[in-house]
């Protein structure tokens, strides 16, 4: 929980206000100024679209561009009158290292992003599982910068592979983060803690765990990674797995029908979690050894792919 905390502060807090700075001071020449407003206004870019901003306030993401628009004319203004050009002499050298190599990164996790964007082939097409709120996509796309479930893909886990798409969902309050506090250990103080869950689809319950027990935070079962959960049918080879529900609140058995919509159980902390939250994902069969190893396949949502950062607001019941 103390890592976890402390790369969301280092990676959303700190190096964005320190290479805002850096941007505002004065540089050698308009050249060398140039190179560095490139390289932090990628790096901003990246951080925008990558970050986990759900931890901090996913409106946290906007004040990052203000900021750097101010840091950008703060050192406009300040490299008035600065030569065009000038052989660069001592730790000029090195921050031009530093911004050139900053922009690489930051082009290339840009591309990334723009990849995950891309509906990979033949998606199992859903309704939204939520109703009535602001959700936030903490996890989902096409690739492992914005969708961790995508190491699934490596040999060793193909027991888990099913994920591979998967999306996770945490809920917004108001404010934009998704509980009171950093990193709260009272399950109540997540705002979808006990959010309801209605079927993506029209479809046969296959399998159904609703035994496991919530756990406090950052309490994890790593053996029973599903947690509570409902199996769903929803079409030949189109299985959809509700993880990480609430014990006890499951609303429906093996056999059963259900209706796209129809309510399926709620929100809670059991399983291989850090925090409560939603983990939907689709495959080819209802798996075997682990309800996870089957063949995995993409969702759509009325229609959209959602990815890292989106915000999804579905309508009230």
């Amino acid at each position: 929980m103390t890592l976890l905390l402390a790369s969301t502060l280092l990676s959303l807090v700190v190096l964005p206000l320190a290479a805002l700075y850096w941007l505002a001071r004065r540089s050698g020449s308009l050249v060398q100024w140039g190179l560095k407003a490139l390289a932090v206004g990628g790096y901003v870019g990246a951080t925008f679209g990558l970050g986990n901003w759900q931890m901090l306030s996913y409106y946290g993401r906007y004040a990052l561009v203000l900021l750097f628009v101010g840091a950008l004319l703060v050192g406009a203004r300040r490299m008035a009158g600065a030569p065009p050009w000038g052989s660069p002499s001592g730790w000029q050298w090195a921050g031009m290292g530093l911004a050139t190599l900053l922009l690489l990164a930051s082009g290339w996790a840009l591309v990334g992003k723009y990849r995950g964007e891309e509906v990979p082939p033949d998606p199992v097409a859903l309704s939204f599982p939520l109703r009535d709120g602001a959700f936030y996509v903490a996890s989902g796309g096409s690739h492992p910068l914005i969708n961790p479930h995508m190491k699934v893909g490596a040999p060793a886990l193909q027991e888990w592979r099913g994920q591979l798409w998967a999306l996770d969902l945490v809920e917004l309050y108001p404010s934009g983060n998704r509980a009171r506090g950093l990193y709260p250990t009272t399950l109540s103080d997540f705002a979808i803690y006990g959010t309801p869950v209605y079927a993506p689809c029209t479809g046969r319950v296959e399998a159904v765990t609703d035994t496991l027990p919530d756990l406090v935070p950052p309490a994890r079962d790593t053996a029973r990674k599903a947690g509570n959960y409902v199996l769903l049918r929803c079409g030949p080879e189109a299985y959809v797995v509700l993880a990480h529900l609430m014990q006890g609140s499951v609303t429906v058995a093996p056999g059963d029908s259900v209706p796209t919509g129809g309510r399926l159980g709620e929100i809670g902390n059991s399983g291989n979690t850090w925090e409560p939250h939603l983990h939907l994902n689709a495959q080819r069969g209802p798996g075997g050894r682990t309800i996870l190893d089957a063949a995995p396949r993409p969702m759509v949502f009325d229609g959209r792919f959602p990815v890292r950062n989106d915000v999804i607001r579905p309508p009230a019941d």
